[in-house]
């Protein structure tokens, strides 16, 4: 797990046990992580950069940009002026266009998806190329598992997944204020009880509270209280400190 110390002046990483943290990087504004690797923007130029996996070691990989997101090894960002979606060449240094505008990117191992920036739609990307294909309507939050992509309709009413078919989507959950996804789980913060559910198999069961920042893998689930002043480790039945305060986190899952 990674994070953003509270000042942006550092990116963390947790050493997995106890509450101990290593500077690995610093100062960030924006936070990814994933199989594609860890990257953090620069609060100043905006430009993205890459972690090497030894502490203190960035390479520059993009110009700054209106989003990056990851799905699985792959890294994509959307330009400036939100006019193209493109892919990095991790072995060239270079980025390849891949879509045309797009108002947001969402990524996971399901894939890449993208919305257009007129009227919200989502599309998924085929892969290859620059096709794209017509996954459903507008929402007012998108997330990416490994599996599946879901999505919280325009008035927050309903959480709902999507087939694989253009514009077939079946409900999944009530009302939620955001939804967040983990490798195989999905996760939504419930704006009435202030809780933090996860759906599994079927079920929905709370887990904690909400707060300001979430992430998970496996079976465990961390969380960012609501005053970004502790990090919390959920292992199933329980949640432990494990650090903080810090601004943001992310989970490489």
């Amino acid at each position: 797990m990674y994070a953003i110390a509270h000042d942006g002046r550092a990116v963390l990483q947790w050493s997995g046990t106890g509450t101990a943290w290593l500077r690995i990087g610093g100062p960030a504004k924006e936070l990814y992580a994933g199989p594609a690797g860890v990257f953090a923007t620069d609060p100043k130029t905006g430009e993205l950069r890459g972690y090497s996996g030894v502490p203190g070691s960035w390479e520059t990989v993009s110009e700054r940009a209106a989003a990056f997101a990851t799905s699985g090894t792959q890294l994509y960002r959307l330009a400036q002026d939100h006019s193209a979606v493109h892919r990095w060449n991790r072995g060239l240094g270079t980025w390849t266009r891949i879509g045309g505008p797009a108002g947001r990117l969402y990524g996971g191992g399901a894939g890449l998806f993208a919305t257009d920036p007129v009227d919200g739609r989502i599309f998924a990307y085929g892969g290859r190329g620059d096709v794209w294909t017509y996954a459903g309507g507008a929402g007012a939050d998108f997330v990416v598992s490994d599996h599946h992509l879901y999505g919280l309709n325009p008035e927050r009413s309903g959480v709902f997944r999507w087939s694989g078919e253009a514009g077939v989507w079946s409900a999944v959950g009530g009302p939620a204020g955001a939804l967040y996804a983990g490798p195989a789980d999905l996760y939504a913060t419930n704006e009435t009880d202030g809780g933090l559910w996860r759906y599994r198999e079927g079920a929905w069961a709370r887990i904690g509270e909400a707060g300001a920042g979430f992430g998970a893998r496996a079976d465990r689930a961390y969380r960012l209280d609501r005053e970004s002043t502790t990090v919390w480790e959920w292992q199933g039945t329980e949640w432990r400190r494990i650090g903080g305060p810090v601004r943001s986190l992310v989970v490489a899952g």
